[in-house]
């Protein structure tokens, strides 16, 4: 196309525009005008949705819901339903079998107590139906006591002390394998126990001693190598005293005249745990009393020694403290000569 044709084309619709506003005055923009082109933003209509990140979670979407600030109580109904209330808090449940009066499922304890802060774990002790007592002599404490709490028996422990035998290892069990309808077992269980021999123990009071000697006296033509030789005045009571520190379960040893008192003599022995009497013992001359005593938790141990119908000195032969590893905690100090 040639320039004149060009110009022909853009200067036509020029023309004609002005001979339209020549004949009617201004002109009307027409309806299929395209609107002018605005900067200015819409406003978000009211029904719009909102951003994600700006919408409160209702109740229903939450994550978790609200914990209470007290344990609810919960003995006396069943697992499933403290199960109903505990899941949803995401608290851990820890369930302990206890052989019990209760119907089988039943929680007959917690903890925390109800009351207590709440708190994200919980312990049921469930009632469960008696079972048929298993055998667990021979086996090791620790194994024993898992295998019978398992089945929700209540497990106590008898020491029995021993230096030759396995620590830890029961020896018998009360009541016996197969017995039915019990709740309870006790093992007699092998400790290796720490000993402190009164001979080696300081007196903390002593009082009416014509002699009071630590050494190998002889009573009964035994001689005791951790013995002591006991010789009160004439007439008098003589009194000894030991701080055991409630440390000590157990007390032995033997009882006798020394070999060189007179053989019409009686020795007159009485032993007290925090001045209540374990023993009173009579040892005539030419005789060996064996004693054993319970002294569990007993803080001073006293003992009161006379001779009557003639002279001379009662032994206590190779009288012992033992205790176990976990509760004794101090060494004895030396006797004083």
């Amino acid at each position: 196309m040639n320039l004149a044709s060009r110009l022909a084309v853009v200067l036509l619709p020029a023309a004609l525009l002005l001979g339209a506003c020549s004949a009617g005055g201004s002109a009307a923009p027409a309806e299929t005008s395209v609107a002018p082109v605005t900067t200015t933003t819409p406003s978000t209509p009211a029904t719009a949705s909102a951003s994600p990140m700006s919408r409160t979670p209702s109740a229903a979407a939450s994550s978790s819901a609200s914990l209470p600030e007290l344990m609810p109580d919960f003995v006396g109904q069943t697992v499933p339903e403290a199960e109903a209330i505990l899941k949803p808090l995401n608290v851990r449940i820890k369930k302990i079998p206890l052989i019990a009066q209760e119907a089988a499922g039943t929680i007959i304890e917690q903890d925390p107590v109800a009351g207590a802060d709440f708190a994200q774990t919980v312990t049921l002790t469930v009632s469960t139906a008696p079972a048929t007592v298993p055998d667990v002599t021979n086996k090791t404490f620790a194994d024993a006591e898992a295998a019978l709490t398992k089945l929700g028996f209540i497990v106590k422990q008898n020491p029995v002390f021993d230096q030759k035998r396995a620590d830890g290892l029961v020896i018998a069990q009360n009541p016996p394998a197969d017995t039915s309808n019990v709740a309870e077992v006790t093992l007699d269980v092998v400790r290796r126990p720490v000993i402190a021999y009164l001979a080696d123990m300081s007196t903390v009071a002593k009082d009416n001693l014509d002699e009071f000697t630590a050494g190998s006296p002889k009573a009964n033509g035994v001689s005791y190598s951790h013995g002591l030789r006991v010789e009160p005045y004439a007439g008098y009571r003589a009194d000894l005293e030991y701080d055991m520190s409630r440390q000590y379960r157990k007390l032995s040893g033997a009882l006798g005249l020394d070999d060189k008192s007179a053989s019409a003599a009686v020795g007159k022995v009485e032993i007290f745990g925090d001045g209540r009497q374990l023993t009173q013992v009579d040892v005539p001359f030419g005789s060996t009393i064996p004693v054993e005593l319970d002294v569990t938790d007993v803080l001073r141990l006293k003992i009161t020694i006379s001779v009557v119908d003639g002279t001379g000195a009662v032994v206590l032969g190779d009288f012992v403290a033992q205790g176990l590893q976990s509760e004794v905690s101090t060494t004895p100090t030396t006797t004083t000569r």
